[in-house]
């Protein structure tokens, strides 16, 4: 909650009715007092940039990485990062979507020693250049995200709308939508005009509210065994929880995830058409993994990204360092296959990962 607007974290505080576990009441503060802090330089980059954020163009929509959680999304969007010929958000940038015109450089040196080298989940490194998905930009510029109930879980039902927006009031949605293209616009004035590769697994579920906003949007679906994914992303939320959580957890965690990733996938597969013929490619993660430089050139050619052997010769020294990388692996029990080959039956079967 550091690089929020100071009144949106007060209208937060508000809607919780300041309800706080007690030994979270220090960080309260902290962020409060931070975001007080700052706030002043808000104003300053408000000031400065507005008027050349509204003229900006979008001369190329944007090409979004989508898929669940864990599905591999982080390192697809590090590898097309490499490409010069994108622009990306970064892990800084998504922090302090208020900021990082007029203060990029000193945002990165001051996140330096509070970002950990190592992802906790995965132990991927992390560095606060490096690319990062934008809904924590979009949380903190319009508080529309199902991020804040990893937060806030007293009022899971309320944020868990903003998964799809489904029955969400048109007046929201209409200030989210706003502020996604606000960003978008900052970005690629940053970026001088670039085409920018965006990543967030909850686009997955978002095709026709992108798609108004840029209808010529390209789009890469990553998907993974289901069953790793499912320990996976339990594991990832299990170590965001003991990070972010402000108060007690209300919900039973496999329960959520089993039925987010149903909600998820029956969102993308009914709005899946409206993507343009040419604009989508789906790709499995173990294939990514197994047969990188093959997999990139399908995405370039479907997509039609240009000159994939320029591409190939800035992607290759990243695709090295990382050749050895074993992801996890989980042994599965009993339970847990049962549950995941009921509920998440038919994707399985559409993705070759379950015979029908």
């Amino acid at each position: 909650m550091i690089g929020i607007s100071i009144f949106k974290w007060f209208k937060i505080l508000a809607q919780i009715r300041f309800n706080i576990r007690l030994k979270q009441v220090p960080k309260i503060l902290f962020i409060t007092f931070l975001n007080t802090i700052l706030y002043p330089f808000v104003l300053l980059e408000q000031l400065v940039f507005r008027k050349k954020i509204k003229e900006t163009n979008i001369e190329k929509d944007p090409i979004f990485i989508i898929g669940h959680w864990r599905s591999g999304t982080t390192h697809l969007h590090k590898i097309l990062a490499l490409d010069q010929q994108f622009g990306y958000i970064t892990l800084t940038e998504t922090s302090f979507p208020h900021l990082f015109l007029g203060s990029s450089k000193l945002l990165h040196t001051l996140m330096r020693p509070f970002t950990p080298k190592k992802r906790a989940t995965d132990k991927v490194p992390m560095f606060p250049e490096m690319p990062h998905e934008h809904e924590f930009a979009l949380l903190f510029l319009s508080l529309y995200s199902p991020l804040l109930a990893i937060s806030f879980s007293a009022r899971y039902e309320h944020y868990s709308r903003y998964i799809t927006f489904e029955g969400v009031p048109q007046k929201e949605i209409d200030i989210w939508k706003k502020w996604f293209l606000y960003i978008v616009k900052k970005l690629t004035y940053k970026e001088k005009g670039k085409q920018l590769i965006l990543k967030n697994p909850l686009d997955t579920c978002r095709i026709k509210l992108l798609l108004d906003l840029f209808p010529n949007a390209k789009f890469v679906h990553l998907m993974r065994n289901p069953y790793d994914l499912y320990y996976s992303t339990v594991k990832l939320h299990k170590h965001n929880s003991e990070i972010y959580a402000m108060q007690k957890q209300t919900y039973n965690l496999e329960k959520l995830i089993l039925n987010n990733y149903n909600i998820m996938y029956e969102k993308f597969y009914a709005e899946v058409d409206l993507i343009p013929e040419g604009n989508l490619v789906e790709i499995r993660f173990e294939d990514l993994r197994d047969n990188p430089l093959e997999q990139l050139e399908k995405i370039y050619s479907t997509l039609n990204l240009g000159d994939f052997e320029n591409a190939k010769q800035q992607v290759l020294p990243y695709l090295l360092s990382v050749a050895n990388y074993k992801p996890s692996s989980y042994r599965i029990t009993k339970k847990d296959k049962q549950r995941i080959d009921s509920q998440w039956h038919d994707v399985m079967v559409k993705w070759g990962y379950k015979e029908s």
